[in-house]
């Protein structure tokens, strides 16, 4: 790997290669990072709270997406975020969700607004609307919108008109410093103490000390399907930035958040990025026997939905998930399990094999799915000693009688037969 000894904060152009779903993607990670609709990649590390994406058609506005920034033991990581979709607010905090303040259960459904959670996302989904929101309740912000909003929206990510640069970063034909340009799209609350960051902090850094190092470490065999469609040189240097920051120059949280959305993009560009943590190198921890990929469909079979995955329609991503020929078991919470394994659910929980018998019907759990067979079973009726009745339901009553009576009778429209009994 090659060794960076320099360290140039600097905005840099993030150039797509590819048709592919990426332009549809504004994205903050790590400290300060941002990457507009538009492929600019730059650092603004403001601890207010700002429009990160707005709907700007003075006629529409259907939508807006603030977040905030905070600081903990030199830890900094995203805070709250807050999703506007008409007349509803949906605030999404690392501990609940809440629609109009009001605290709410996940999955929750509400006005074509859907948000759910997985293992390492809270992801907020208005398809009406054409938005999907994801943050990683750390450091990282996705935002995707439909191409409708071209050159229609506002705030960091920029005005989506397929330009970089113009025309986010310009202001009466003079150009904006990257902390400038997020100035601008601060959020102004009640009682906000809060401070901007200096104008004067926005200046190219270009005399550190030799400790401070960034790796090229996204280039090679393994990051080839990415190399042809993204360029790396703007997470090169917003790695450089991040080694500057960093207190321990040689801590994987240093890199992680950038290496990260690195991959994030690649997936997004339709490439396959390789697994590339380790344990030991920012590690990812999965329940069960799962297992962390990083570019796979998030739509997972399980038990009960055994073909979630033929119609899938949502993009790759990290996450964990179950090994190949398995599904998640989700009626028992065992995991992954061979689809073999699956059991069903009734009255109680049946194992693959045993029958579920209920009136004229007999079910057999296979594999998750019941399979059904309906017959019928002969009926008889009986009498006994003369006087002892069994009927073709099972119930059984004394009678005694010395004239003809019916025993059974079967009518139709075309004939009838009767059966008769004389008891003497």
């Amino acid at each position: 790997m090659t060794v960076f000894s320099f360290c140039v904060c600097v905005c840099v152009c993030f150039t797509v290669l590819a048709d592919n779903h990426v332009n549809n993607i504004c994205s903050t990670w790590g400290t300060q990072h941002f990457k507009t609709f538009d492929g600019d990649v730059f650092q603004f590390p403001g601890l207010c709270e700002y429009n990160l994406v707005k709907d700007c058609r003075k006629s529409e506005n259907k939508f807006s997406v603030h977040i905030r920034r905070e600081e903990n033991d030199g830890n900094i990581t995203i805070s709250y975020v807050v999703v506007t979709i008409s007349e509803n607010t949906f605030t999404l905090t690392k501990t609940e969700v809440a629609e109009n303040e009001n605290p709410v259960t996940l999955p929750h459904y509400s006005g074509g607004v859907k948000v759910e959670e997985s293992t390492f996302y809270i992801k907020l989904r208005a398809t009406k609307v054409g938005i999907i929101v994801m943050w990683n309740r750390e450091d990282a912000v996705m935002v995707e919108v439909s191409n409708t909003y071209q050159n229609q929206t506002c705030g960091l990510c920029g005005d989506y008109n397929g330009v970089p640069v113009y025309d986010e970063f310009m202001d009466n034909g003079f150009k904006m410093t990257p902390i400038e340009f997020g100035i601008k799209h601060r959020v102004h609350l009640p009682n906000d103490g809060c401070k901007d960051p200096h104008v004067e902090d926005d200046e190219s850094k270009t005399n550190v000390s030799d400790s401070c190092k960034a790796f090229q470490i996204f280039h090679g065999d393994s990051w080839s399907s990415c190399a042809g469609l993204i360029s790396a040189e703007a997470f090169i240097q917003a790695c450089v930035v991040d080694m500057c920051a960093c207190n321990n120059g040689t801590s994987d949280l240093c890199i992680c958040s950038t290496m990260s959305e690195f991959s994030r993009q690649c997936s997004h560009a339709g490439g396959q990025p390789p697994n590339w943590r380790r344990p030991d190198f920012c590690g990812k921890q999965c329940a069960y026997n799962m297992r962390f990929e990083e570019s796979a469909f998030p739509c997972m079979d399980t038990c009960t939905h055994q073909d979630t995955r033929l119609v899938c329609e949502d993009h790759k991503t990290d996450g964990c998930f179950c090994p190949p020929g398995t599904v998640f078991d989700d009626i028992s919470e065992r995991g992954c399990i061979p689809r073999s394994e699956c059991q069903c659910k009734h009255d109680r929980i049946y194992d693959s094999g045993e029958v579920y018998r209920h009136e004229k019907t007999n079910c057999t759990c296979s594999e998750g799915k019941w399979e059904c067979e309906t017959f019928e079973r002969p009926a008889t009726c009986a009498v006994e000693e003369g006087s002892h009745f069994t009927t073709f339901d099972g119930t059984t009553y004394a009678f005694h009688g010395n004239c003809i009576y019916t025993l059974a009778k079967v009518e139709s429209k075309v004939n009838s037969v009767s059966f008769f009994i004389v008891d003497k």
